[in-house]
């Protein structure tokens, strides 16, 4: 494994370049990838000299060392002398020109005392072989501190460049970030402090476990040390805090982080931030009073969000009443919300308690509370089959621990052991180390009891299995399966990789990208390296740099994922017909590898997608046809849009009703067929979408439009407004924002289409319709 800060290659993206952050903007022409493949800076010229000393030729040429250097300065340190060429010691700096041609006594001097100005003889001849050369030849790293010092004492600018980036070049871990981190503070080596810190970023949260980076990032003192240095700031902070808070939210490290958020924050909107998180940590610790004091504060600075966090206090201090009372008057003063409805609910009992946990997920269907609370009192009642069809709805359109616990105990209790252990492995999967029974037993513990109960498979079972799922799209079930073939496999990178593909599917990004460097770290190969990294970079937007990280993998070895990952990055953004057909010949490369028929599948798939695209139906007709040959059943869609584009549209109907039939996950079949139904039977399919998955938007901008259509704009907007209280999402906010325009509330219009473009300040249509919904305004006004 290569050290997390090695130097950077022809690839390295900006984001992994602590360099693009201390230089950003100051040389746009650079290249766009990294910043560290600038030529190197040209070695300092010898101003001439202001001053000429009265020598004759033959006093200045009397000595010179093997390399024909006329040494004309000597400095005196201690015991010994170091020879230097006065010139290119002036050219250093204005300070040391000055000195050495100013007005100075030791203008007129060949030797001079330096033993009082803190540095070693051994240094000396470092600033002397630098002063002539330009470079530091491979000097040690205390021999460079001692120059760092020298060049701030005397106003080097260059020399002190030139070691803050050697110096930075010899960070590669936390080790060695702890060793520099203090003197590149000290030394205001901008450069090397920042390629410590991301030394320390990038190994969270483990980092914060070391005392010593605990002590500089967590202390006031440490704070204090890196705001002299430019270096703290509330962004830094919310992100530390952020991840303790998610590794821990009760430890002491949580808190003393977020105190410094609270010391780092300059601007209303992130004091109130920080004192509320502050008030969330002391109510997760049980502190609280405390955390009524914090939520207090922020209340104070104008967040009113906290006034829930002050009513969960005082009902954990015993104030019953008082907590109820007070949700009651944010519920009068606000407009309600789901999560108002919830939180009111936890005060109340019986009757009341229900009635707000409906309206809750009438509001915001995302939220799981109630979900968990309903399913738990079906069972109390022994009603099984309800409760876990009850639990089983929120994991339809967000994949939870919590949730996938409950109902694995649900069907524990149904002594369905085969599911239980199928959704304690998805558990597994999100979070390897989480303990269930309330902290006291591991998942893998409690799948070692259930052993006897369920049927054993081996890996070949096991990959008959991941076919079965993967053709009835039960993406659970084949998380479950990929998971107990890690466990007989744990260092299978191909199984990672797959791993992390389903993670991404449902929507579990931090668990996906985990899985990806697992296969990364893995991988045994060089070419398989090369394409995991691809899809990291791919996955966090660096699409150029994956490219060439796949193109370096296929000139090692020709292999499946290699082609997929190159047609797939070049598949992601609008092509010419030429192009688009040789992507497809990227994909028919990699068909031509050995693989499995899961990924070949998916290659068919795409190779149809493009294709239709190209409006060639014949030919993408052949490509899903033969992926559903394969057991890629998704290819359904691809085969329904197909039948469509020929005017087929009851064909296309029917394609989709067959993926319905086998798909466990069906909210996208249904939102997907309703585009070739009638209007009844597409409005029938959207609603069954939105009972499956509240989170798809698509439905109720059909909804909406198809009310405003019939000239019911309230009801439209209600149906958008439905949506935008629990997902703002940008097509949501800009057809409101639409729809108000055309009723003439520009008010209205313009307040949706600045949330619309908080969300994307490039957004074409949005920034036509602002612009017209303010020419409006300014003509009333």
């Amino acid at each position: 494994m290569p050290p997390p800060l090695a130097p950077c290659t022809p690839t390295t993206p900006l984001l992994e370049c602590p360099r693009a952050a201390v230089f950003a903007g100051e040389s746009p022409g650079v290249d766009p990838v990294c910043p560290c493949r600038r030529p190197p800076p040209p070695p300092p010229t010898p101003p001439a000299p202001r001053f000429t000393r009265n020598t004759s030729n033959a006093d200045q040429m009397s000595e010179e060392d093997g390399n024909g250097e006329t040494n004309d300065l000597w400095f005196v340190i201690g015991e010994e002398e170091v020879a230097c060429e006065r010139s290119c010691i002036a050219a250093l700096s204005k300070p040391l020109s000055t000195l050495l041609y100013g007005g100075f006594a030791e203008a007129q001097r060949d030797r001079i005392d330096f033993t009082r100005d803190g540095i070693t003889p051994r240094g000396m001849r470092a600033v002397a072989a630098y002063s002539r050369h330009g470079r530091l030849d491979d000097f040690p790293p205390d021999t460079i501190l001692e120059l760092l010092a020298f060049s701030n004492k005397f106003c080097c600018e260059g020399l002190k460049s030139a070691c803050d980036n050697t110096l930075a070049n010899m960070v590669t871990g936390v080790e060695d970030a702890l060793s520099f981190v203090d003197l590149g503070l000290e030394e205001a080596a901008n450069l090397l402090v920042s390629t410590c810190l991301q030394a320390f970023l990038r190994e969270l949260p483990k980092s914060l476990s070391n005392p010593d980076v605990a002590r500089l990032l967590c202390s006031p003192e440490g704070r204090e040390r890196l705001d002299i240095a430019g270096n703290a700031s509330f962004a830094l902070y919310y992100f530390l805090s952020s991840v303790a808070m998610e590794e821990d939210i009760r430890s002491n490290t949580t808190v003393m982080l977020l105190e410094r958020l609270c010391e780092c924050a300059e601007q209303h909107w992130q004091k109130q931030l920080a004192l509320h998180q502050l008030g969330c940590v002391m109510l997760a610790r049980g502190e609280f009073k405390d955390a009524q004091g914090w939520f207090e504060d922020a209340i104070a600075e104008g967040h009113m969000y906290s006034l829930a966090g002050v009513a969960r206090s005082k009902y954990k201090r015993g104030h019953k009443y008082s907590a109820y009372k007070m949700m009651n008057g944010i519920m009068g003063d606000y407009e309600p919300a789901g999560w108002m409805y919830q939180e009111r609910s936890l005060y109340c009992v019986g009757k009341e308690k229900m009635a707000d946990l409906r309206i809750a997920t009438e509001l915001d269907p995302t939220l799981s509370y109630p979900y968990k609370y309903r399913a738990v009192a079906l069972l109390e009642e022994d009603m099984i089959e309800s409760a876990l069809a009850e639990i089983s709805k929120v994991l339809g359109f967000k994949l939870v621990t919590d949730c996938l616990e409950l109902r694995a105990w649900f069907y524990l209790a149904f002594e369905d052991y085969e599911a239980a252990v199928r959704d304690i492995r998805a558990i597994l999967t999100l979070d390897p180390s989480y303990m269930m029974f309330h902290g006291k037993m591991h998942g893998e513990q409690l799948i070692e009891i259930l052993r006897g109960y369920v049927q054993q498979w081996d890996m070949a079972d096991c990959w008959m299995q991941l076919y079965d799922r993967w053709s009835e799209v039960d993406d659970i079930g084949s998380l479950a399966v990929v998971q107990q073939m890690l466990s007989r496999e744990p260092g299978n990178s191909s199984l990672r990789f797959r791993q992390s593909l389903l993670l991404l599917r449902l929507n579990c990004q931090k668990a996906a990208m985990r899985s990806l460097r697992f296969a990364r770290n893995c991988s045994a190969h060089e070419h398989e390296r090369l394409v995991y990294e691809g899809w990291i970079l791919y996955d966090t937007g660096h699409r150029e740099e994956a490219l060439a990280k796949a193109e370096e993998s296929v000139k090692i070895q020709r292999s499946f994922e290699a082609f997929f990952l190159k047609a797939y990055a070049l598949g992601d953004s609008s092509l010419d017909t030429e192009s688009a057909l040789s992507v497809v010949q990227l994909l028919e490369h990699a068909n031509s590898c050995a693989s499995d028929n899961l990924r070949k599948g998916q290659a068919y798939n795409n190779m149809g997608s493009i294709y239709v695209d190209c409006d060639l139906l014949d030919e993408a007709a052949e490509c899903y046809n033969i992926a559903l040959n394969i057991k890629h059943t998704r290819a359904h869609q691809g085969l329904a849009r197909v039948h469509y584009l020929k005017n087929r549209k009851k064909a296309a109907y029917g394609e989709m009703s067959e993926l319905i039939k086998v798909a466990k996950d069906s909210a996208s079949a249904y939102e997907k067929r309703s585009e070739y139904g009638e209007r009844d039977e597409a409005r029938s399919d959207l609603n069954m979408a939105t009972l499956l998955d509240p989170t798809r938007t698509y439905p109720y901008r059909y909804r909406a439009a198809v009310l405003m259509d019939e000239n019911k704009e309230d009801e439209a907007i209600g149906e958008l407004s439905q949506a935008i209280a629990f997902k703002a999402d940008l097509q949501l906010l800009h057809l409101r924002a639409a729809f108000f325009d055309s009723m003439g509330d520009n008010a209205n219009a313009l307040r949706d289409c600045e949330a619309a473009l908080c969300l994307d300040p490039t957004h074409g249509d949005t920034l036509e319709l602002y612009s017209k919904a303010s020419t409006k305004a300014e003509a009333q006004s």
